[in-house]
């Protein structure tokens, strides 16, 4: 077997750890697996169905939008998410099998 690194460009692996540092914080995580599951949200929605304040909600939201996780999109007054990067939730699928083993 080939060493990680020979197999996988160094860039690759620092965006990945970079990715997973993001996604590692728990409201975080849950805003991406609830947008997984909606196609666009509210900002008021998310902040809403997750019981945060909408001030910590919306730093979030721009942490991820910012990562290129999110996106973002504006109609009338109101500011739209969704998610940019559906195969994530097949991180979150994985990251939940290996808990429920643990």
């Amino acid at each position: 077997m080939k060493p990680l690194l020979s197999r996988v460009e160094s860039k690759k692996v620092d965006k990945a750890a970079a990715m997973l540092k993001v996604l590692a914080h728990p409201k975080r995580l849950a805003i991406v697996d609830l947008l997984g599951k909606e196609e666009k949200m509210t900002v008021t929605e998310i902040y809403r169905t997750l019981d945060l304040p909408q001030a910590i909600a919306s730093q979030h939201l721009i942490t991820l939008k910012d990562r290129g996780i999110l996106s973002s999109f504006k109609v009338g007054t109101k500011i739209y998410y969704s998610l940019s990067i559906p195969k994530l939730l097949d991180v979150i699928d994985s990251l939940e099998e290996c808990c429920d083993t643990m």
